[in-house]
């Protein structure tokens, strides 16, 4: 999901920033990416000073300049019945889909403001809203992501940013081989919400 909007936006013409744990996959990407300028800041966006490290560079890089945040970071580390699930669990699954988009939110909300039109697409999931077995944890990080972006919504219009949802459904991916739509039928909904 993450490589088919990054694509996307640099076909547009945006200098896209690619952020992940992975330094291999983001350099290969930023070969692919031909039509605009990719900046690769690795990191974990669950560690707020990887955050602060992927912010200042992308920034610097810019010359301070931000129009759209995609927080596209999620999976499910760590799945169990909620009765036998441990707190480190927990803790991973949160910080993963929560606490990354908090953080991440949170520390380039300046630059979004400044740019007087910034737009924020958060990637959530209908697991927010429907439950399954062992999912638990998931379930609420997604629903927190939904309550804390509509609150970011509700706080920043007067700046003049807007807050988009985005639900790619069963998009196939690394953690959902087995899902029914490819990246690159989705992303087609993100760019409406950018434009």
């Amino acid at each position: 999901m993450g490589k088919a909007i990054a694509i996307s936006l640099a076909e547009e013409g945006y200098t896209v920033g690619l952020n992940g744990r992975g330094e291999e996959k983001l350099r290969k990407l930023e070969k692919e990416i031909n039509n605009g300028k990719a900046i690769v800041v690795p990191g974990d966006v669950t560690d707020e000073q990887d955050v602060k490290k992927l912010c200042d560079t992308f920034l610097d890089q810019t010359g301070g300049n931000l129009d759209v945040l995609v927080n596209n970071v999620g999976g499910v580390p760590a799945k169990a019945p909620i009765g036998e699930m441990t707190l480190e669990q927990w803790n991973q699954v949160i910080d993963k889909n929560l606490t990354s988009q908090f953080l991440v939110t949170k520390a380039f909300l300046p630059a979004l403001r400044d740019s007087g039109s910034g737009k924020i697409i958060s990637v959530t999931s209908g697991m927010a809203h429907f439950f399954m077995k062992e999912f638990g944890a998931y379930s609420a990080s997604k629903a927190g992501v939904e309550s804390l972006m509509k609150v970011v919504k509700e706080e920043e219009k007067e700046h003049g940013i807007e807050v988009h949802l985005f639900d790619p459904e069963n998009v196939i991916s690394e953690s959902n081989p087995d899902g029914e739509k490819d990246a690159m039928e989705v992303v087609g909904s993100v760019m409406e919400m950018i434009k």
